[in-house]
C-alpha cells in the first residue's frame, strides 16, 4: 500500500484547494520554508489520527494546534468552514482508498474500518495508526527524540511494537491474572482452612472445660440436703430443683423491692422530721390568710359607700377653674359674667370666695377617699400574699405527709413496718446469703446443663472436623491451581522472550547495517544494540565497546545516528502493509558528506520496493536527490517544488517527471550493451 495524492483546501497555511500526486517510486518535494512542505506530513497525519503528534504538548494562552488546524483568514474573520477539507489517498495495483476529514465531521468520527487497510489487524498493537504514523513519518523534530534522545525503557518499547511482539504482552498479562486470581484464592482457602482449625481446637476446649467441671457424686448430695434444710422440704431431684428455683426468685423481688428502700431511705427520714415542722407552718399560713382577708373586707366596706375619688377631685378642679374665670372677666354691666345675675362688686367677689371655698372642701375628701383606696390596695397585696404562702405551706406538707406514708406503706408491704435502716441492711444482706447458697448448691445439682453444654460442644466439634477436612480439600485444589497458573505465567514470559528474542536477532544487525551505511562518526563505523533487563528490558546503543553516543556525538552525528535508527524501525514494522517512507527535512544539522550517504540508502530503500517521499529546503540536494535515486519507465520519479501563487496563496509551482538515464549515455552506437 502506497501514498497516492494528498488534496487541501483550508487546511493550516494552504487557504486554496491544493493537490499534491506521488509517484510510486520516489517523490522530492523542494522549497523554502513556510511555503508548506511540512503540512503536507501533518495533512497525512491528521487524516489517519484526527491531531498532530508533534504539537500535542505544546499550550499558550489556553490555546492549542486544534484552534490552528484550519484556515480562517490573516484576521482570524473567515467563519465559512464548509468547503474546507483534507484528503490522502492510498493505493495498490488491487484497489484503492481515500480518507477525508472536515472541520465539521462529528467528534464520534471514525476511519478505522479504511485505515485497516493499511496494517495486519491480527499482528498490530492497540494504536497501531498512530504507532504507524510515528514510524513511517520521520521528521526533523523526531529524529533525535525518538532516538538517541529517547530513554531506553521506551527506546525497547518503539522497536518492540515495531516489529510486531505486542501479543505476547497480551498473553503474559492474561496469564498473570489467572496467576493472580489462583494467588487470591489460595489464599482465601489458606484463611479458611485456618478458621475451621482454630474452630475445631475450640470445641475440643470446651468440651474439656465441661467434662473438668462436672462435680462429684458426694458433693451433688451435700447440696441437696442444704438445699432441703433451707426450703424446709423433704423433696430430691427435679421437684427439688424447682423449689429452689422458685425460691431464689422470690429472693430476687425481695431484694428488688428492699433496694429502694435503703437508697431512699435517708429521704424517708428527713421527711418525717421536717414534717411537724411544715405542718405548724402551714396552721400559721391559714391564720394569717384569714386575718388579712378581714381586714381587707373592712376596708371594701369603707370605701363602698363614698363617692370616687378621681371623681371629687375632677368637681373640685372644674370650680376652682370657673372662679379663676370669673375673677378674670370681672362684672359686665354690673352682671355676674357666670350666671348673668345682677350683683354687686363686693357680693360678685363674696361669691368667688365661697365657690373657691368649696372647691377646697371637695379636694380634702378627695385626698381622704385616696388614702382610703390606697388601704385597701395596700390590705389586698397582705391577703394576696398571705394566700400564696398558705398554699406554699399547705403543698410542702403535703408533699411531706406524703413521702412519709408513701414510705410507710413500702416498709408494711416488705413487713418492715417502723424498721430502721441497719433493720433493712440486715435483711437485705441475710437474703444475698441465701441467694448466693442456694445458687452455688444449684449449680451442683444442675448436671443436666453441664450434659447439654457437652452435647453441644460434641457437635460443634463434629461440624468443625467435617469444615476442616472440606477446607483442607479445597486447600490442595486452590495450590494445585496456583502452580499451575505459576507454571502457565512462567511459560508465557519465556515464550514472549524467546519470541521477541528471535525477531530482535534480525532485527538489530539491520539497525547495525543503516548506521554504517550513512556512517555517522568519521571513526566509529560500528554501533552496538543490546537488549538488557529481565522483567524491564531496555535498549541499548554503544560505539567503541563502551562508550554512549548519547554523550559523546555532535549533534548532526546523533541525527544521522537517530535517523538509522528510525528507518530501522520502520523496515522492521512486520505488520504493516504501507511500503512508505515520508521524510520532513531530515538532512538539518547534518553535513554534505553523510548527507550524500543518505540518499545512497534511500536509493537502496527505493529499488527494494518502498515508497520514498522527502521534503528539503536545499534545491541542490533535491537535485542530488533526483539524480540517485532510481527512475525508471515503468516507476518514474517525481519532483515537487512549492511556493506562492500571485495571490501570495500556498501551492504547486514547479512539478516534473524525473526522466530516466539513457541506457546508451555512457556507450558507443557500435558497442553492446553488457548486462
Amino acid at each position: 500500500m502506497r501514498l497516492r495524492y494528498v488534496y487541501l483546501h483550508g487546511f493550516r497555511g494552504y487557504r486554496k484547494p491544493v493537490r499534491i500526486d506521488f509517484a510510486d517510486s520516489f517523490t522530492i518535494i523542494d522549497g523554502r520554508n513556510g511555503v508548506g512542505k511540512s503540512t503536507i506530513f501533518d495533512a497525512v497525519e491528521f487524516a489517519l489520527t484526527g491531531t498532530i503528534s508533534k504539537y500535542l504538548d505544546a499550550k499558550a494562552d489556553g490555546e492549542s494546534v486544534t484552534d490552528y488546524i484550519w484556515w480562517t483568514g490573516p484576521d482570524g474573520q473567515e467563519d465559512n468552514l464548509s468547503e474546507h477539507f483534507v484528503e490522502v489517498g492510498f493505493g495498490e495495483e488491487s484497489g484503492s482508498f481515500e480518507i477525508r476529514r472536515t472541520p465539521l465531521d462529528p467528534t464520534s468520527f471514525d476511519i478505522r474500518s479504511r485505515a485497516e487497510k493499511l496494517y495486519l489487524a491480527h499482528a498490530a498493537p492497540r494504536e497501531a495508526i498512530a504507532q504507524l504514523c510515528n514510524s513511517t513519518i520521520i521528521r526533523d523534530e523526531h529524529i533525535a527524540r525518538l532516538s538517541l534522545d529517547l530513554k531506553e525503557g521506551e527506546r525497547f518499547r518503539l522497536l518492540r511494537d515495531a516489529i510486531g511482539a505486542v501479543d505476547a504482552d497480551e498473553w503474559i498479562k492474561r496469564a498473570q491474572a489467572i496467576h493472580s486470581a489462583a494467588s487470591t484464592k489460595l489464599k482465601t482457602a489458606q484463611a479458611d482452612a485456618e478458621a475451621a482449625t482454630i474452630a475445631h481446637a475450640v470445641a475440643v476446649r470446651q468440651i474439656d472445660e465441661a467434662q473438668k467441671s462436672l462435680p462429684a457424686a458426694d458433693l451433688v448430695g451435700q447440696a441437696s440436703d442444704r438445699l432441703g434444710r433451707a426450703l424446709d422440704t423433704t423433696a430430691t431431684g427435679a421437684a427439688l430443683a424447682e423449689l429452689a428455683r422458685q425460691r431464689l426468685a422470690e429472693i430476687g423481688s425481695e431484694i428488688w423491692k428492699l433496694q429502694p428502700l435503703i437508697d431512699g431511705f435517708a429521704g424517708y427520714e428527713a421527711a418525717r422530721v421536717a414534717l411537724p415542722a411544715s405542718e405548724e407552718r402551714a396552721s400559721d399560713a391559714s391564720v394569717s390568710e384569714t386575718l388579712a382577708q378581714m381586714s381587707y373586707d373592712e376596708t371594701v366596706a369603707a370605701l363602698a359607700t363614698a363617692p370616687v375619688a378621681t371623681m371629687l377631685s375632677a368637681q373640685a378642679r372644674q370650680l376652682e377653674n370657673l372662679v379663676e374665670i370669673g375673677r378674670a372677666l370681672g362684672l359686665r354691666d354690673g352682671h355676674c359674667p357666670l350666671c348673668a345675675s345682677d350683683v354687686s362688686h363686693e357680693g360678685f367677689h363674696r361669691g368667688l370666695d365661697q365657690a373657691m371655698s368649696i372647691a377646697r372642701t371637695l379636694d380634702a375628701q378627695a385626698v381622704e377617699q385616696a388614702r382610703k383606696e390606697r388601704e385597701r390596695d395596700n390590705a389586698l397585696a397582705a391577703l394576696q400574699g398571705a394566700e400564696r404562702e398558705a398554699v406554699a405551706a399547705n403543698m410542702e406538707s403535703g408533699r411531706l405527709a406524703d413521702a412519709v406514708s408513701g414510705f410507710d406503706r413500702l416498709l408494711a408491704d416488705s413487713k418492715l413496718a417502723g424498721a430502721s435502716l441497719p433493720d433493712i441492711e440486715q435483711r437485705l444482706s441475710g437474703l444475698k446469703r441465701d441467694q448466693q447458697a442456694i445458687a452455688a448448691d444449684m449449680r451442683m445439682l444442675d448436671t443436666l446443663s453441664f450434659d447439654r453444654v457437652i452435647s453441644r460442644a460434641t457437635s460443634d466439634q463434629t461440624t468443625a472436623a467435617e469444615r476442616v477436612r472440606q477446607t483442607e480439600l479445597r486447600l490442595g485444589r486452590a495450590r494445585l491451581g496456583e502452580s499451575r497458573a505459576k507454571a502457565l505465567y512462567d511459560a508465557a514470559r519465556r515464550a514472549s522472550a524467546e519470541t521477541l528474542q528471535q525477531r530482535l536477532d534480525r532485527v538489530i544487525p539491520l539497525m547495525s547495517e543503516l548506521y554504517r551505511r550513512l556512517r555517522p562518526h568519521p571513526l566509529w563505523g560500528d554501533i552496538e544494540y543490546s537488549v538488557r533487563g529481565d522483567v524491564n528490558r531496555f535498549l541499548t546503543l554503544k560505539v567503541d565497546g563502551d562508550v554512549n553516543p548519547q554523550f559523546v556525538f555532535s549533534s548532526g552525528q546523533r541525527r544521522a545516528t537517530g535517523l538509522a535508527f528510525l528507518l530501522s524501525v520502520n523496515l522492521s514494522i512486520a505488520w504493516s502493509r504501507w511500503q512508505s517512507i515520508l521524510l520532513d527535512d531530515p538532512v538539518q544539522h547534518v553535513d554534505d558528506f553523510r548527507t550524500v550517504h543518505l540518499a545512497e540508502v534511500l536509493a537502496q530503500l527505493c529499488s527494494a520496493g518502498r515508497q520514498i517521499v522527502c521534503a528539503v529546503e536545499d534545491r541542490a540536494l533535491a537535485d542530488l536527490m533526483c539524480r540517485r535515486l532510481p527512475s525508471s519507465a515503468a516507476s518514474p520519479g517525481k519532483r515537487i517544488s512549492l511556493g506562492t501563487d500571485a495571490a501570495g496563496a500556498l501551492a504547486v509551482v514547479h512539478e516534473q517527471t524525473i526522466a530516466t538515464l539513457s541506457r546508451r549515455s555512457l556507450v558507443l552506437p557500435d558497442e553492446p550493451l553488457s548486462a
